[in-house]
């Protein structure tokens, strides 16, 4: 679906952050539009991540609300500055609002943890591969379909920018026995692409073994983007059927990290990891 006029993630942030600032003054929306010379309803908007605050004007609000120079403040702030570069720019209207959102966060992580219990993560996909994905799913009979595997192969040059994010996906062993289109051929590429993203300095692939499949009862695909700078403003995205939910409230994503890091604590050493992906190669 193309995208149209949704907040964003980062609206969304700050104005959540603005109406928690408000309510801990007992304050009303009437009166800190007053007394901060805009409209209830622009003030309104704002808290409701339906519009855009200048850097300035964001910085405003908060001297006024006493949030001092410190992790929330810089969050915020570099959160307001953010303006679609060119290259998300070349994507609107062609991909949905929600997948603007993923990639725009992805760009600015510093960390990118993700976890797919039957799938290759978008960002280490081949080409065949992402096509047969995409050819079953919801988004079969778009129109837009060309333009979602190719938006999606674009997302993958995060990870070999000059100062790329540390990505730390996990994946179910099964991943690597799941056959994707009937041609093994595609596999044997696609193994052999997680061999090579496995070797990244920034890349910590990770293997969830069949011994531990337990462990798949935890949570659904799902990733953590914790921006930067400071990089301590996390986001949880889980990836359904026809939708992405943005998972931004800090004690749902507190829970989420505590899952990863149990998931995490599961899997197979890094080292082991390559190993198994290494034999499964050599196997196909």
């Amino acid at each position: 679906m193309p995208s149209g006029n949704a907040p964003t993630v980062r609206q969304r942030r700050i104005g959540s952050a603005l109406r928690k600032a408000r309510d801990h003054h007992n304050l009303t929306v009437a009166t800190v539009a007053r007394r901060f010379g805009r409209s209830q309803g622009w003030m309104s908007m704002v808290e409701n991540g339906l519009q855009v605050i200048s850097p300035d004007e964001l910085g405003d609000l908060l001297d006024f609300y006493g949030i001092e120079d410190g992790p929330l403040r810089e969050s915020l702030l570099h959160l307001a500055t953010h303006t679609r570069g060119k290259w998300e720019r070349a994507w609107e209207g062609r991909i949905s609002a929600a997948a603007l959102d993923l990639a725009s966060l992805e760009e600015d992580a510093a960390l990118i943890r993700t976890f797919q219990p039957s799938i290759v993560p978008g960002l280490l996909q081949i080409p065949d591969y992402t096509t047969k994905l995409i050819a079953v799913g919801p988004a079969k009979n778009s129109p837009y379909v060309r333009a979602l595997a190719d938006f999606r192969l674009s997302r993958q040059q995060v990870l070999s920018k000059s100062e790329p994010p540390r990505y730390v996906p996990i994946i179910a062993e099964a991943v690597l026995h799941n056959q994707v289109g009937g041609d093994r051929a595609i596999m044997r590429a696609q193994i052999r692409r997680l061999a090579e993203a496995a070797r990244l300095d920034n890349v910590e692939l990770r293997v969830l073994p069949r011994a531990a499949s337990e462990y798949l009862v935890l949570i659904t695909q799902y990733h953590l983007l914790s921006l930067r700078p400071p990089g301590r403003l996390t986001v949880s995205v889980s990836e359904q059927l026809t939708r992405s939910v943005f998972v931004e409230d800090e004690n749902e994503v507190a829970a989420h990290e505590k899952t990863f890091d149990l998931l995490l604590s599961a899997t197979l050493t890094r080292s082991a990891s390559l190993q198994l992906i290494d034999g499964v190669a050599s196997q196909s």
